[in-house]
């Protein structure tokens, strides 16, 4: 796989929920009660973060020490570290890589991207197993939960093939 570069076209349709978007005070309390004892992966740091303080223990978190473009002290990571080099807007093989060896690990990881996890949602939705979720958070909008599925999945895999396609998404 060659390292994928998000086309302009595209930016617009990715600032919509790619899942279930939880807007109010308590997301995590509810999403907690969604995912019960699933297995969840977090993109990002505040999410990461915030889905700890409520009880909620990912199995991977991706994470990069930043929010909204600015350095943040983040909470130590967890469980095995894995490195991977990410630049904005780009979904490198080496982050691809390691969000793979993540999921197939029976270890909890952290994923620490050098640059900018924001896009590392899609490998997650595809790498994970069906039934998993998938944290992240909008910006100035919530927290959104997808559900590893079929649909979710698909949805993902067509967008993947448009960035590889550099084609602007019509749907």
């Amino acid at each position: 796989m060659e390292d994928l570069i998000l086309p302009d076209t595209l930016r617009p349709y990715l600032r919509k929920p790619l899942g279930e978007l939880f807007t109010e005070d308590g997301a995590m309390e509810r999403i907690k009660k969604r995912v019960r004892d699933s297995k969840v992966i977090t993109v990002g740091d505040v999410v990461s973060s915030e889905a700890e303080k409520a009880g909620i223990k990912p199995k991977l978190k991706i994470i990069d020490f930043r929010t909204k473009r600015k350095n943040i002290d983040s909470h130590e990571p967890s469980g095995r570290v894995i490195r991977a080099k990410n630049p904005p807007a780009h979904i490198t093989k080496e982050l691809w890589d390691a969000v793979r060896e993540a999921v197939n690990s029976d270890d909890e990881v952290t994923i620490i991207v050098e640059g900018e996890e924001d896009l590392a949602v899609l490998p997650a939705v595809i790498e994970a197993d069906w039934g998993d979720y998938v944290i992240y958070g909008q910006p100035e909008q919530g927290v959104v939960l997808v559900s590893c599925s079929d649909d979710s999945k698909l949805h993902v895999g067509i967008i993947i093939k448009m960035i590889m396609d550099r084609k602007e998404l019509k749907i």
